[in-house]
């Protein structure tokens, strides 16, 4: 008996594997897009912006240190991920506290309008990200 050798039959593992990837990176494409979208008048739609705002949500809107803070902005030197976070302040997207546990330190949380603007990602991409994972 021969082996086929040719493509999988329809409805193989290949076949199904192929799909939930397709599915997955349309829904990454919904979310590069959404967050471009609702962050790009702003010049905060870069992924450095994405990396940082995402990070601080993760972390449940908690404040965290400013140092820390400059680590959350990957790929970029601490310098330029100083700047980075400067400007959020400047434009209202982060804000700057004291430190109750240690006055020498700032903390930074995320303000009303990033949460907004987050939310709004959110409520664009998550759509997409239900129907590739099937979700509902």
């Amino acid at each position: 008996m021969k082996k086929s050798r040719g493509r999988p039959a329809a409805g193989s593992h290949k076949d199904q594997q192929d799909e939930t990837n397709k599915r997955f990176l349309l829904a990454l494409r919904e979310l590069d897009d959404a967050w471009v979208s609702i962050f790009k008048e702003t010049g905060f739609s870069d992924i450095y912006f994405s990396r940082l705002f995402t990070e601080l949500w993760l972390r449940g809107g908690s404040a965290v240190p400013k140092t820390d803070a400059y680590g959350l902005v990957k790929g970029l030197s601490p310098q330029t991920a100083m700047k980075y976070i400067r400007r959020a302040i400047d434009e209202g997207y982060l804000e700057e506290i004291e430190n109750p546990v240690d006055g020498r330190s700032r903390l930074l949380r995320m303000t009303p309008l990033l949460k907004s603007r987050m939310v709004d990602v959110i409520n664009r991409a998550s759509p997409a990200f239900q129907a590739a994972f099937g979700a509902s």
